[in-house]
């Protein structure tokens, strides 16, 4: 991202560096009969209905919330999970959510004046939003962010969720309405605990969850 100043809004204030916090992946949770590899197998292979009578065969019942058809697995976004056991492993420009399955990994390229938020998700899959501190072409506005990622997560169960990135560059604010839509824009301050918060609220998870840290600039890897 681009440390100038754009006419009247508020330019990137100095900060320190600061080691990056580990990144390592977390370990795969229990998902019942079938896990979600073999069931995305099973639905690109036989459909929808045949997937549910396989996952009902192999509990000995119907599988509670099952209707008529069964969902795509977690984390099997648009572009198709990793097949043969392969990790996935995805990078996310700025203004860009994605998500990577069991093992994979996130990279975010140029982390200069952004915040970079990974959910990790207890089946071990992420779910990753770069976010710009003003709007790049073809990407998101800074607060579209994380209801994008609210919606990738789903109903999923989450482990813990990381904020890295230019931290004492943002206000909180920023998260909820953009700069470029702010009149007055809300001036850069250093607040974690108010990035906490709003990350929180906005994702309908405990603050306790998530960890918020300063990174030198560069590419991240989650």
């Amino acid at each position: 991202m681009d440390r100038e100043s754009t006419g009247g809004t508020p330019t990137r204030l100095p900060r320190p560096s600061a080691p990056a916090g580990p990144a390592g992946d977390l370990p795969r949770g229990a998902a019942g009969p079938l896990g979600p590899s073999a069931v995305t197998v099973l639905q690109r292979a036989a459909g929808n209905a045949a997937t549910t009578r396989a996952v009902a065969a192999g509990s000995g019942r119907r599988p509670p919330g099952a209707d008529l058809t069964v969902q795509r697995a977690e984390n099997d976004d648009a572009g198709g999970g990793a097949s043969g056991g392969t990790a996935e492993a995805k990078s996310i420009a700025e203004g860009e959510v994605k998500s990577v399955g069991p093992g994979g990994t996130i990279t975010y390229p140029s982390v200069t004046s952004c915040l970079a938020i990974t959910v990790y998700l207890r089946d071990g899959g992420k779910v990753g939003g770069h976010a710009s501190l003003f709007k790049a072409s073809g990407g998101m506005y800074s607060d579209q962010i994380l209801p994008a990622i609210k919606a990738q997560v789903g109903k999923s169960r989450v482990e813990r969720i990381d904020v890295s990135g230019a931290i004492s560059s943002w206000n909180p604010a920023y998260l909820k309405t953009a700069i470029e839509n702010s009149n007055p824009a809300p001036e850069q301050k250093n607040d974690p605990d108010g990035i906490r918060n709003v990350v929180s609220g906005i994702l309908g998870r405990q603050a306790k969850k998530i960890s918020v840290q300063e990174t030198p600039d560069g590419t991240l890897t989650r």
